[in-house]
């Protein structure tokens, strides 16, 4: 938890207080399972319930165009990259035409 909160801080704090929220809301009014670990795993389960609908709302409601920006197509890797930065995988397809053999 503590390695959660430090990398994403209090942006995460921000994204989920409304689930969190409304997730404290129905399981203080509506779960009683005379059970302290049967409700924590009920109230965590409606957290992650509230919070996946309110990621679909977000996403409904804001269309986004530019989903993965930084995302090129493999083509575009294999023309800007040279031969002493290639992965290996793209070592052994140039085998064919005469490249190097790993092995």
């Amino acid at each position: 938890m503590y390695y959660l909160t430090r990398s994403r801080g209090l942006r995460l704090a921000a994204q989920e207080l409304p689930a969190g929220t409304c997730a404290l809301v129905v399981a203080e009014m509506f779960y009683r399972f005379h059970s302290f670990t049967i409700e924590c795993l009920a109230f965590l389960a409606t957290w992650y319930v509230f919070s996946w609908v309110l990621s679909k709302a977000w996403q409904l409601t804001h269309h986004r165009r530019d989903v993965l920006p930084h995302v090129r197509l493999l083509s575009d890797y294999r023309e800007r990259v040279g031969r002493a930065e290639a992965r290996p995988s793209d070592i052994e397809g140039s085998v064919k035409t005469g490249g190097y053999r790993r092995g």
